[in-house]
Parts: C-alpha cells; sequence; structure tokens
C-alpha cells in the first residue's frame, strides 16, 4: 500500500511501537561505574603556575586546567586578594551557569543523595577546613540513553586543608558518573 501524505495516527502508532519495545526508555541505564572516595589538590586560578589544574571535571572525574578551554570542568579553586578561599561555578565565573554548588552542614558521610533543589549557579562559596559542598554538573548526554537527554553528575567534596602561602586546596570527593543518577556513597549507585 502506497501512503501519498503524512498520517499522524500512523505516525504515532509507530512511535508507540518503538517506545513499547524497549523495556522503559525513560529510565536510567543501569549504573557501570562505582563510586570511591578520591583525595586531590587544586592550586588557585591565581597566582600558581598556568600548567597546575585549578578545576575539576566531574564527568570524567579528573584534575582540569582552566586554561585549555571553558567546557572542561565544573567547579574551579581560587584566593581572593583578601585570602579568602573560594570555590566558583562556572556561572560564577561568567562562563555559563550550568554547574551548580551548595554548601551543605552534613558530615561528608552522611551525604548519601544529592539533593535535587537549593544550588546556586552564579555565586562564588567560601570555603575553609572541612567545609563541606555538593556540586552538581553540567548537564551532558554522554553516557545517557538518548530518550534521556542531557543529565548531570553529583558529587560530594570536602575541605582537607588549604595552603593560603602555596594557595593550594587539598579536597576529598565521590563522584557518581553514572548518568542522573544522585546517589552519593561508595560503590554502584541504586538511585
Amino acid at each position: 500500500m502506497f501512503f501519498s501524505r503524512f498520517n499522524p495516527a500512523l505516525a504515532v502508532s509507530g512511535a508507540l511501537l518503538v517506545v513499547a519495545a524497549c523495556d522503559n526508555p525513560l529510565a536510567l541505564p543501569a549504573p557501570t561505574d562505582g563510586s570511591v572516595i578520591d583525595t586531590f589538590t587544586l592550586g588557585a586560578l591565581r597566582g600558581t603556575p598556568i600548567t597546575t589544574p585549578s578545576g575539576y571535571n566531574l564527568l570524567f572525574r579528573e584534575l582540569a586546567r582552566t586554561d585549555r578551554g571553558t567546557e572542561s570542568f565544573d567547579f574551579a579553586f581560587d584566593i581572593d586578594p583578601d585570602n579568602t578561599p573560594q570555590i566558583f561555578t562556572r556561572g560564577a565565573l561568567g562562563l555559563g551557569a550550568s554547574s551548580a554548588i551548595q554548601m551543605s552542614n552534613q558530615a561528608f558521610a552522611d551525604i548519601r543523595v544529592a539533593p535535587l533543589d537549593d544550588y546556586e549557579r552564579d555565586s562564588a562559596l567560601t570555603v575553609g577546613k572541612d567545609s563541606i559542598f555538593i556540586i552538581r554538573s553540567t548537564p551532558t548526554t554522554f553516557g545517557c540513553v538518548i530518550f534521556i537527554g542531557a543529565l548531570p553528575r553529583y558529587g560530594k567534596f570536602r575541605v582537607l586543608a588549604v595552603d593560603l602561602n602555596a594557595r593550594l586546596i587539598t579536597l576529598e570527593g565521590l563522584v557518581n558518573v553514572n548518568c542522573g543518577y544522585r546517589s552519593l556513597e561508595p560503590g554502584l549507585p541504586t538511585q
């Protein structure tokens, strides 16, 4: 049979058949990467060599040099002229408000799931030893099923030390790189 014009009912039926063929195309893909606690050091944006990483990329769980492109990091560290250590989202640096941050008054180990709300997109947070913050990354489709679309990754971080003279901050962090999962506990996420 030959159709000479677009039939909306047939198009919708076809789309429903494609969706029905999948178990649940809107569900998160099964997690593949276990979350682990890591320790790392960042140098301040100002006053350290350009080769010193000042940023962190949640998607790849890696230190990032901020001179290598504005998409390479989700947050960065700096010390202001008054010697105040700060964590910046991309939006706080004027690079687009795609990553977000929030301080937490919970103990690092007690943060089991990243919150959905109350993140700051364009403000720097002042931090010190034992400060704890949660980051929601720049949303991406990398590693996500096409029906889901761009989703963020989540991570929690605790400041272990700040060296104002060397202009360094040492953090411990746990990042869940599984597409859309908010669990912030070690191992494979369940949520």
